[in-house]
């Protein structure tokens, strides 16, 4: 048995944030079902289709009309029987369809009712749509990306929403268990904008105490020199130098050490202020050698590296293989793809990707049987574009 079979999950989410979250919870047993309407989730037709495979895993889809009164009552029936409900629209929209917490409530008290948006159920900007790259702007996260000078840009990938996803899982499971020790369900609430400002964290703090922005340092950091990625003679490789120790193996390594001795890097403040200089330096010898031959040093010498990988080189990863991060499925329409597996292990009770995301509407019928309905009914409300 895995932990959260038994735990029913109405997902009415779109976008990344919500549906990793919902994917979370089928990965460790939950019945998910996704609800789209009946032209689809917007998200299901981008990026040649590759949304949905890799967010959808792990629940059974349903299509059916909200715009319609009979839509409307399938999902009260269904709600009243659900542990979880999750919705991700700007504030305001569920309770204009009448779906709304309060309403929800009355059907179902001990319902755990989600909301996810980009900028939270209250305060000024609640009732912007806003997406990952909204938060990343806003948060400080894209101001301190980048090189100075150079345009700003966004975290390659969708970060913020996948961090909304995981707090959103983890609060749905929170609230599971609080509903287990007293009876009692919950509103849970996350946003994208809340989850950058969590995922900046010790800048935060270190704005508090030096009255800093971070800088643009590119792959670098404040914290440590060197510590960024280097060129070598074919791969870049991250390299990072944050011990006394591993500050001398570092230029033993390379043939560097006269480095040590300049007094415009001796010390750590020296170090930083004449940091341009000092890489520019190091960058010079460590284009000299191959970047098996740069991971080969820092290897023996103990200190953390890593070459930088496209996705492409990345999914041949002897580790990555290793760890069964890649899993190969084949969806309909698309053939034989690669999505991610799940990122955390359990000795236990380990979750499973069992089912991959379903085609829009392909449980609907299901779905409704289940609820009750009969298929004089069903086939009644399909004539009547109500479902899918």
């Amino acid at each position: 048995m895995q932990v959260l079979e038994g735990i029913r999950v109405i997902d009415f989410t779109q976008a990344a944030a919500g549906p990793f979250g919902a994917a979370l919870l089928g990965d460790m047993g939950a019945d998910v079902i996704k609800v789209e309407p009946l032209t689809g989730d917007h998200f299901r037709f981008l990026m040649n289709g590759a949304w949905v495979p890799s967010l959808n895993r792990n629940k059974r889809g349903i299509a059916v009309n909200l715009r319609e009164e009979a839509g409307i009552e399938i999902m009260k029936k269904l709600l009243a029987g659900a542990d979880v409900m999750m919705e991700a629209f700007v504030p305001g929209v569920m309770d204009r369809m009448g779906l709304g917490y309060e309403e929800v409530k009355k059907i179902n008290p001990k319902i755990i009712y989600c909301s996810i948006s980009g900028y939270g159920q209250d305060g000024p900007y609640s009732t912007r749509p806003g997406y990952d790259v909204c938060a990343q702007c806003e948060c400080g996260l894209m101001a301190a990306t980048g090189e100075e000078g150079r345009p700003h840009v966004r975290v390659g990938s969708s970060l913020i929403d996948f961090g909304t996803g995981l707090y959103t899982a983890f609060g749905i499971v929170t609230a599971l268990l609080y509903r287990q020790k007293t009876g009692k369900g919950q509103k849970v609430e996350a946003s994208l904008i809340d989850t950058g400002v969590s995922f900046m964290n010790y800048w935060v703090t270190y704005y508090s105490i030096t009255g800093k922005d971070p800088a643009r340092l590119g792959s670098g950091h404040q914290l440590a020199v060197p510590y960024q990625v280097f060129e070598t003679k074919d791969v870049p490789v991250f390299i990072g130098v944050n011990s006394v120790k591993g500050f001398g193996e570092f230029h033993k390594a390379f043939g560097i050490e006269h480095l040590m001795t300049e007094p415009r890097f001796q010390g750590y403040e020296n170090l930083m202020k004449n940091r341009s200089e000092y890489v520019a330096l190091v960058q010079a010898a460590i284009k000299n050698f191959t970047s098996k031959e740069v991971m080969e040093k820092m290897r023996a010498a103990h200190i953390p590296y890593a070459p930088v990988y496209k996705v492409s080189e990345m999914i041949e990863d002897p580790h990555v293989k290793a760890r069964n991060m890649i899993l190969d499925v084949d969806y309909p329409g698309l053939g034989k793809i690669k999505i991610p597996n799940m990122a955390f292990k359990m000795s236990e009770s380990p979750g499973e990707i069992k089912c991959q995301a379903p085609t829009l509407g392909q449980h609907t019928a299901e779905v409704l049987k289940e609820a009750g309905y009969s298929d004089a009914q069903i086939g009644d409300l399909k004539d009547k574009k109500v479902i899918l």
